[in-house]
C-alpha cells in the first residue's frame, strides 16, 4: 500500500489515509481503497471499520487536482478514460457497501472528496477543529451533493454546493450528521472505541445488520448519486470547467465563455 496504512487491533481495523501534505485523492488510492474494504466479506475476524487521516492538514483534500489535469497517470483502464469518474464511483460503492459498519474519525478539514468519503461511512466522529466543504463550486465542477442533501438536509446541502463554505463539526452534530464532536486529538480513540463495542456483537447479527440498512436506502441513493454524476460529467466536459480549473491552479481570475 502507498496511500493508505492498515493496522488491526483484535476484531477492529484501522485504514488511515496517509498521502501528504492534505491527502489528496488519487487514482491509486481509489484502487487500495476499493481493495481494502471489498476484501471485508471474506475476513470473519473483522468486526468494525475506523476510516482516519495522518498529518495535520486535511482529513482529505479533495480529489488531486493535477492528476485530474493531467488526465490522469498513466495506464489507466478503457473505463476510466472514457468515464473518469467511474473509478470514484466504484470505490464509493464498495465502502458503502462494506460488510461491516465503517466510522470514520475526522480531525481535520475534510474537502470535496473527502466529504464524499464521509458520505458512504456508517457513522463520523469528528474533532471539535475539523471542518467540511464541498469546494467543486471554486474550480468549476460539481460533486458530493446527494452526500450533502442526505446529511445534512436540503437547506444546507445547498448551501454547501453553491458557495464552497465549510460547516463546522459543531453544525454537523446540530444537523444529525456526526454522531459525537470530541476535543481535538480525540476522534481517532473515541472511534475506536466505539468500533471496538460494534465489533463485540454477534458477527452476524452485525454483518446483516450492515446489510440491511444500506439495502433499505440503497434504490434511492443509488439513483441521486447517478443524477448528481450526470451533472458532474456534463459540467466537466465544458470549457467553462476546464478554464475554473486552469484558473485555481495558476492563481488567476477566470475568464468565462459560456461554452
Amino acid at each position: 500500500m502507498n496511500t493508505l496504512v492498515v493496522e488491526q487491533h483484535d476484531r477492529v481495523v484501522t485504514v488511515t489515509i496517509d498521502r501528504p501534505p492534505v491527502n489528496a485523492v488519487t487514482l491509486e488510492m481509489q484502487h487500495e481503497l476499493s481493495s481494502v474494504f471489498g476484501g471485508l466479506a471474506e475476513d470473519k475476524s473483522v468486526g468494525a471499520v475506523v476510516l482516519a487521516a495522518a498529518g495535520d492538514r486535511a482529513f482529505c483534500g479533495g480529489i488531486d487536482l493535477k492528476e485530474v489535469a493531467a488526465d490522469g497517470p498513466a495506464g489507466d483502464s478503457l473505463q476510466a478514460q472514457v468515464n473518469p469518474g467511474w473509478q470514484w464511483r466504484a470505490t464509493q460503492h464498495v465502502i458503502r457497501h462494506a460488510a461491516v459498519p465503517v466510522i470514520a474519525a475526522v480531525e481535520r478539514p475534510a474537502i470535496g472528496a473527502g466529504f464524499g468519503l464521509l458520505g458512504v461511512c456508517d457513522l463520523i466522529i469528528a474533532a471539535e477543529r475539523a471542518t467540511f466543504a464541498l469546494t467543486e463550486i471554486n474550480v468549476g465542477l460539481l460533486g458530493g451533493g446527494s452526500k450533502a442533501l442526505r446529511l445534512l438536509g436540503p437547506h444546507k446541502a445547498r448551501m454547501m454546493l453553491f458557495t464552497g463554505r465549510p460547516v463546522t463539526a459543531a453544525d454537523m452534530y446540530r444537523l444529525g450528521a456526526v454522531e459525537e464532536v470530541v476535543p481535538d486529538g480525540q476522534a481517532l480513540p473515541v472511534a475506536q472505541q466505539l468500533a471496538a463495542e460494534i465489533a463485540s456483537k454477534s458477527p452476524l447479527a452485525i454483518r446483516m445488520a450492515k446489510e440491511s440498512i444500506v439495502r433499505i436506502e440503497g434504490d434511492e441513493v443509488e439513483r441521486q448519486y447517478r443524477t448528481e454524476w450526470d451533472y458532474t460529467n456534463r459540467l466537466g466536459h465544458l470549457n467553462d470547467s476546464r478554464e475554473a480549473m486552469s484558473a485555481y491552479l495558476e492563481k488567476r481570475e477566470p475568464e468565462w465563455s459560456w461554452s
